[in-house]
């Protein structure tokens, strides 16, 4: 009975950090891609992971990293960064890597460009960071909650649209344009004047 006890207890701890080593083998893995931002008609609704997204979370959607992975994001623009934590499935463009929050898109300040060029570092899993910076006060999923004044929660800004340049029309659509327009002028004819008859006054004529 002690054997089979002991031979439990040396089981469990050799088959205990080989867990914990598989579980944290991402940490640290760095990544670079673009990534944009959640339109404002997704918040309110339910993630891949089951919550609710909200623009005053500091989340992210991801296509292949765990839920509740922890990703430090950095945009190369501006060295601007914050982390996020993955909640959600996507972006499904080519290309991108990344769908953040309102939030977080705010504090990277990519508003402008709506699509930025980012690097990724896993510092953390299952909702836990651990590869901190001295200067960050986040250690957890806890610590992701933004408190936003009301005004500033009013409208989500929009992604800039792609220019369209409109085409001259060609010369052969002037044409048809103009034979257009003069098929559909109703034609009018002249009609004769109408002539007024003059009257003709007799002479008087005076009797003696």
């Amino acid at each position: 009975m002690t054997l089979k006890i002991v031979s439990f207890l040396c089981l469990f701890i050799l088959f205990k950090p080989t867990q914990v080593s598989c579980q944290s083998s991402i940490i640290g893995v760095e990544l670079f891609g673009k990534a944009s931002y959640y339109e404002s008609k997704f918040y309110g609704k339910k993630t891949a992971s089951g919550e609710v997204l909200k623009k005053n979370m500091l989340t992210c959607a991801h296509p292949t990293l765990p839920f509740g992975t922890m990703i430090e994001v950095t945009n190369l623009a501006n060295n601007k960064w914050c982390i996020v934590r993955v909640n959600d499935r996507g972006p499904f463009a080519k290309g991108r890597v990344l769908d953040l929050s309102h939030v977080a898109a705010k504090k990277l300040d990519m508003f402008q460009q709506g699509i930025a060029k980012v690097k990724l570092t896993v510092v953390g899993e299952n909702d836990t960071i651990y590869i901190e910076r001295p200067d960050s006060m986040i250690k957890s999923a806890a610590d992701l909650i933004v408190d936003e004044p009301e005004a500033e929660e009013t409208k989500i800004p929009l992604k800039p649209k792609p220019k369209t340049v409109r085409k001259k029309p060609s010369k052969t659509l002037k044409k048809k344009r103009a034979s257009r327009r003069k098929t559909s002028s109703p034609t009018t004819k002249g009609k004769p004047k109408k002539t007024l008859a003059k009257k003709v006054t007799k002479p008087k004529t005076t009797t003696k």
